[in-house]
């Protein structure tokens, strides 16, 4: 079974989140909500999620891949964790998948792991690279790092990461499943 790490910090984009966590269990992938600072994280829209472990209490070399919501000021504090961007180092130079949508590619490029072509909400390619910016793409993978745009298209991002871990019959399955055009 396929496992997957989502990360999330205060201020995260609730849809970005839920609709990953929702869409890759739909596909039987083993998901685990990791909160950066705290058990109980609260969405850049007020809504509370309890995670299932704390940053500090994972193996991250048991993920096949580690997923980043975007969402303000959520994507801000995953780019100041110090130990979050050493974990996505470690995680690339091991050739995992990373994963970030909306204002969360930001991360990846501060981490240095971001690859030659990206997408992310667009205007925020400033805080990202100014090179590279893909703006016809809503869902782009450039080698191991797959970004997307921002909330409106979380379910495309989520089945993009299921077709990546289990193949196109999985991805057709759960696609069907919610009527997703």
């Amino acid at each position: 079974m396929k496992k997957v790490a989502v990360i999330l910090a205060e201020g995260f984009e609730e849809i970005e989140a839920i609709s990953v966590i929702d869409i890759l269990r739909r596909a039987e992938i083993n998901v685990t909500t990791i909160g950066l600072e705290s058990a109980f994280v609260t969405g850049s829209n007020g809504v509370i999620v309890k995670s299932n472990l704390m940053f500090n209490e994972v193996d991250y070399d048991t993920f096949d891949m580690i997923v980043l919501p975007g969402g303000m000021p959520g994507a801000l504090n995953l780019a100041s964790s110090r130990e979050l961007l050493s974990v996505l180092e470690n995680a690339d130079k091991k050739g995992k998948l990373l994963a970030a949508i909306c204002a969360a590619p930001m991360v990846l490029a501060r981490a240095g792991v971001l690859k030659d072509e990206y997408v992310c909400y667009p205007g925020f390619e400033k805080n990202v690279r100014e090179n590279g910016y893909v703006a016809d793409k809503n869902v782009l993978k450039d080698k191991n790092i797959i970004t997307g745009k921002g909330p409106a298209l979380a379910m495309e991002f989520a089945l993009f990461l299921v077709r990546e871990l289990c193949g196109d019959e999985v991805y057709e399955s759960v696609k069907s499943g919610l009527l997703f055009n």
